[in-house]
């Protein structure tokens, strides 16, 4: 059974021809025609989606490491896709959803959903399906060595594989 999120990852890396990782999620949002700025900001803020007219903006936090900065454009593309008229109004003009330290907690049902179409765009299953069965087993360094593939964070990769039902020695 599909979803809307698996639905529309399908469609992007059909879209931009995206057949390997890792997804290039920052040419995908350019290519969409959203802005991306990079602004240095506190531990407690990844990223931000703001919305003026036609004109979108992803915020980056600079101060992420490079694979968290990756997962926060993914996230913000899933609240560009799914969320668009929810976001907080901070000004007239504009409509501003921050990803902050509640994101993570999984605590509000349209950061659970940014996140998994994030993790869905960032790992697509048809491409970790492909990886698996490569490697043949799974062993403690999998993780590693997927997560340097993907350029996703360890942790990531472990609560991808989680969520696809497979478990292993990580």
């Amino acid at each position: 059974m599909t979803d809307k999120v698996d639905e529309k990852v399908r469609e992007l890396l059909a879209q931009f021809r995206v057949r390997r990782p890792p997804v290039p999620v920052e040419q995908i949002a350019k290519k969409l025609g959203l802005k991306l700025a990079a602004v240095p900001a506190g531990d407690d803020i990844s990223g931000a989606i703001i919305r003026k007219g036609i004109r979108v903006v992803i915020a980056v936090n600079t101060s992420h490491h490079l694979n968290r900065q990756r997962f926060t454009v993914a996230h913000e593309l899933g609240h560009y896709f799914f969320h668009q008229g929810l976001e907080e109004h901070v000004d007239q003009n504009f409509r501003i959803a921050w990803r902050n330290s509640d994101s993570s907690r999984a605590i509000d049902w349209l950061e659970i959903e940014a996140n998994r179409f994030a993790a869905e765009l960032l790992m697509p299953r048809e491409f970790l399906v492909k990886d698996l069965d490569a490697l043949q087993r799974i062993e403690k360094r999998t993780v590693a060595l997927l997560a340097s593939r993907y350029r996703v964070s360890p942790e990531a990769m472990k609560f991808r594989l989680t969520n696809l039902g497979i478990t292993g020695p990580f």
